[in-house]
């Protein structure tokens, strides 16, 4: 690993090179870490007075806390009122002030700053147990958190070169089939935030009729925590009635489970259009099930196939889009009914709105 050859300073004067060496090295580490910062108020500088001449007692004011940053400008106050910048000279990565004239003995002298702090975007990872992942090369062999190993399972150490999508924590661990495989669907990720989204790849819009007294659940797939706020369908043929919104999590097995939310009902009779419930959800990377029950059958904006999640053919024909259980209308069952039937072909669909 190379370093900088810092050499043993000799009993001399220190020349200013010394130091700009010991800083440019801290600055490079510190670049590296992407270090974390916090914010103080009121924090108390102590005035330095050991000097033999005590004409300049009083003059420098030190905190406690160093690595003070320069933005935002921090604020110098003299018992709690702000002291202008022309009455001192700032040494923010000292975490000390020099004023041009000796202050009071009774002074109070505070400082609001933002400083550097000990720890980096790394302290949740690095050494963060010690023992390496079963499935990691050496390369991060003890650097890997249970989130990271979650998300690195199957990819890890297969190649070297970076996945033009990759996210910082796959980088380096992308093997040319998990390129190909992640290439279909990562694109997800980049969901973009105040737009609504649907379960399967939309080809083109276009009214399906539904169905009353059962459960409709089309694939949504998330690859990255994303957080929504609205969950709708679009009414293009209206019919008196109700229509419950919910989502459920996969099973495990390609098959909807555990109920994630219970959403509501909507109108779908009087005039066409958006019908939507105000929802806050925040869905972490696995794939749901948005879900659909009505006690009418009107028709419904939805989607053509896309090759979004594949769910199988039996035919050679007809591709899955996703499966209908029998229910009564009412609340969503908890879990999601057993021996649903396939749904081929375009859908009526459910959509989630991006915050």
């Amino acid at each position: 690993m190379p370093v900088t050859p810092f050499k043993k300073i000799a009993s001399r004067q220190i020349y200013g090179a010394d130091v700009s060496g010991l800083q440019d090295a801290v600055n490079k580490v510190e670049t590296v870490l992407g270090m974390h910062t916090a914010s103080v108020v009121n924090h108390l500088l102590q005035p330095v007075s050991d000097q033999s001449d005590s004409a300049m007692h009083r003059l420098i004011y030190e905190g406690t806390i160093r690595n003070w940053l320069e933005m935002p400008v921090p604020v110098i106050k003299r018992n709690g009122i702000n002291v202008t910048p022309d009455q001192y000279l700032l040494y923010a990565a000292q975490g000390m002030v020099v004023f041009h004239q000796p202050q009071s003995a009774n002074a109070v002298i505070t400082a609001d700053f933002t400083h550097i702090t000990a720890t980096s975007p790394l302290s949740g990872h690095a050494g963060a147990g010690g023992a390496a992942h079963s499935a990691a090369s050496a390369s991060v062999a003890g650097f890997m958190s249970a989130s990271d190993k979650s998300n690195l399972d199957g990819h890890v150490g297969a190649g070297g070169a970076v996945h033009p999508v990759a996210t910082p924590s796959v980088a380096g661990f992308m093997s040319a089939s998990d390129k190909s495989r992640l290439d279909t669907l990562d694109f997800l990720r980049y969901r973009r935030t105040g737009f609504y989204h649907c379960g399967i790849n939309a080809t083109a819009f276009a009214a399906s009729t539904t169905a009353s007294g059962v459960i409709d659940v089309l694939p949504f797939y998330v690859p990255a925590n994303q957080t929504f706020n609205r969950i709708a369908i679009n009414v293009t043929t209206v019919a008196t009635g109700e229509c419950r919104l919910g989502i459920y999590a996969d099973n495990g097995n390609v098959y909807p489970g555990a109920l994630v939310l219970d959403a509501g009902t909507v109108l779908t009779g009087g005039a066409t259009g958006i019908r939507e419930i105000t929802v806050s959800l925040n869905l972490t990377p696995n794939l749901y099930w948005l879900a659909r029950l009505q006690n009418a059958a009107p028709s419904l904006q939805g989607v053509g196939v896309g090759g979004l999640i594949a769910l199988g053919t039996a035919d050679l024909v007809n591709v899955i889009t996703g499966f209908r259980a029998n229910q009564a209308f009412g609340v969503l069952p908890n879990p999601y009914p057993t021996g649903a039937s396939n749904l081929t072909g375009a859908r009526p669909a459910v959509f989630l709105w991006r915050a």
